[in-house]
């Protein structure tokens, strides 16, 4: 096993990743005695930066998955283009069962996929589990003098082009926000959209006051809770982290309405190839990894770090993400 110190060392490594220079992270660590993963070692990447809820998720992952599969876990950071890069360089690495992703597959593949960025396929990729499940909030930095959404949208409304926006292009909230100022009747550069690759420089930007708003993913930004202020959820039901109104209720008063777009479904996902190919080794890929969420130290590590571990496996996972990619594709138009 694992000792407590390597675990608290991996943990300050995963919270404070946005201040790594190296983009590879090997956990040179133990491995229980398990059936050899044929591959001999497992890379996952990240199609971000290091410090972005992704990334976080992955090295967690990679700090308990060697005792399950028996071999090493890294990690490996390959940003850009929205996540269109690592896409890409994920899909062009050996189908051998050596290689995963862990990405918010909706919505930025959906995106990519939909902008015809990298050359890529939907059926490409087969998705294993979507273990973290989130939704947009409306932020405010604390110093701006909004106090709710009514206030920031009526600005907008009144001064056109003057309130900025922190966005991952072509992301869910960016999407929401083109639609939103849509049906408000508003054209496209009414707001001043400030695109940044990742969530961890998008909630720097938001915590230093460097941007007037952004529609982001809410679980993922608990870690800057204390910098900003929430004025809506894009979300059904009340919610218990951000003390806001749902954004259709703040749009009633603008006599509009939006969809309540998903948002990031962080998933471990396998090229579809190495699935068809080597079925007996996928299935232990798939096996191990649900052990691993399983572990009561592996769930009491993520809860420190914030981070989910939900399973829904890979059915539920596919299901889910084939009904987003239908609802994106409604709106895909917006983004080009």
């Amino acid at each position: 096993m694992i000792q407590k110190t390597n675990r608290r060392a991996a943990l300050k490594s995963i919270l404070g990743a946005a201040t790594l220079g190296a983009t590879m992270m090997g956990m040179a660590l133990p491995v229980a005695a398990q059936d050899s993963y044929e591959p001999g070692k497992l890379t996952i990447v990240v199609p971000f930066n290091p410090g972005g809820s992704a990334d976080r998720m992955a090295r967690a992952v990679a700090s308990y998955l060697p005792e399950e599969l028996g071999v090493p876990v890294t990690v490996v950071n390959r940003a850009g283009g929205s996540a269109a890069l690592g896409h890409t360089w994920f899909q062009q690495q050996p189908d051998d069962g050596s290689v995963a992703l862990v990405s918010p597959i909706n919505p930025y593949l959906m995106s990519n996929i939909l902008r015809g960025q990298g050359n890529l396929n939907w059926d490409d990729f087969s998705f294993i589990n979507g273990q973290w499940q989130d939704y947009y909030v409306l932020l405010v930095n604390k110093d701006q003098p909004f106090q709710t959404g009514e206030e920031l949208i009526q600005f907008i409304i009144d001064n056109p082009g003057e309130a900025s926006s922190a966005i991952i292009n072509g992301d869910g909230g960016h999407l929401a926000t083109l639609i939103m100022l849509e049906r408000l009747g508003l054209s496209d550069d009414a707001v001043t959209f400030v695109s940044y690759d990742g969530g961890a420089p998008m909630r720097t930007a938001l915590a230093g006051d460097q941007v007037t708003f952004s529609m982001i993913s809410a679980l993922g930004s608990s870690v800057i809770a204390q910098d900003v202020r929430p004025l809506a959820v894009i979300k059904a039901e009340p919610d218990d982290i951000w003390a806001a109104p749902n954004l259709n209720e703040v749009l009633a008063s603008f006599d509009v309405e939006i969809p309540m777009l998903a948002a990031d479904l962080r998933t471990l996902t396998v090229q579809t190839s190495f699935k068809e190919k080597h079925p007996e080794t996928y299935q232990q890929l798939v096996d191990a990894y649900k052990r691993t969420l399983e572990r009561d130290d592996f769930k009491e590590f993520i809860a420190e770090g914030q981070i989910g571990g939900e399973w829904m496996g890979p059915e539920a996972t596919t299901k889910s993400l084939n009904e987003s990619y239908e609802i994106f594709s409604q709106y895909a138009d917006k983004l080009n």
